[in-house]
């Protein structure tokens, strides 16, 4: 494949995690002072903020490139985004299920975009830095 492919995503210089840290805590400040100015404000609007900002900063996170980004390190991050993938699957099926069992039916509300790619997003950071956690234990 050709170096200046479409599939060619092109990392992030590590400091742009600090950014994403922001993501982190931007929607405590912004819920607040949307809950000062609009009391009447919807609850499911609050937690899709949190989710949006978060699903950000995970993949901020996740585009981030590392210190030393050898073969390993691309084969963690393939192998993370595949994970991520299939706990997604199961945790949107996992939330199905409690939500079926809770409030007796599926309600939609609950299964936005955001909540989606802030479970994609969590779940590939999560086993990008297990992958690495693991490495760093056998090192030991």
């Amino acid at each position: 494949m050709k170096k200046n492919s479409i599939l060619n995503v092109p990392l992030l210089s590590p400091g742009w995690k600090k950014l994403a840290y922001v993501f982190f805590f931007l929607p405590v400040i912004l819920i607040i002072g949307l809950a000062l100015a609009s009391p009447s404000m919807d609850p499911n609007s609050a937690g899709e903020i949190f989710y949006g900002f978060w699903a950000i900063g995970f993949g901020i996170l996740n585009l981030t490139r590392e210190k030393v980004e050898d073969e390993m390190i691309r084969s963690f991050r393939q192998q993370a985004f595949q994970t991520g993938f299939f706990w997604m699957i199961w945790g949107l099926g996992a939330l199905m299920l409690v939500n079926y069992l809770i409030y007796d039916r599926v309600t939609t509300e609950i299964f936005t975009a955001y909540l989606v790619l802030f479970l994609l997003n969590g779940y590939i950071y999560g086993a990008f830095q297990y992958q690495k956690f693991m490495v760093g234990k056998e090192d030991s």
